[in-house]
């Protein structure tokens, strides 16, 4: 398997007629070549129904998610000894399953409970901060 080296897009990608989003399929290319799609949100509904997947609501906030990361926290002192730098599911308030990666702890927790409530979390001291930059919109008064 040949490894490729993602680099962050330093200019935006500009779609020019409004109308089209949400409305018309887009597609990106890199090189003259399709590598992806921007489809109408009733259109990805619709390819995830026929190849048999169900969109899971996002959890952050509901009450399985929020208990999931407070045993988080409170497990952590005791997971830093011994599993630091590695990834943890957590289910049901408890460490279901480490690995080296937050999609092997997914990928492990999915074969093993199937699709239920979870928190997954970098063993880490100090969380990790990503700085995403964004544009500003200015107008005049």
């Amino acid at each position: 398997m040949s490894e490729k080296t993602v680099r962050e897009v330093q200019t935006p990608y500009v779609i020019e007629a409004k109308e089209a989003i949400g409305r018309d399929t887009i597609i990106v290319q890199e090189d003259g070549e399709p590598v992806a799609a921007v489809v109408p949100y009733q259109m990805y509904q619709h390819l995830l129904e026929q190849a048999g997947y169900k969109e899971v609501p996002r959890q952050e906030g509901s009450p399985e998610f929020e208990r999931n990361r407070t045993a988080f926290y409170r497990l952590l002192p005791e997971l830093l000894k011994e599993h630091k730098g590695e990834w943890i599911g957590i289910v049901n308030e408890q460490p279901s399953v480490f690995g080296l990666s937050s999609s092997a702890v997914l990928d492990l927790i999915t074969e093993k409970y199937g699709r239920v409530p979870m928190y997954i979390q970098e063993i880490r001291e100090t969380p990790r901060v990503y700085k995403v930059p964004s544009f500003k919109r200015i107008t005049r008064l």
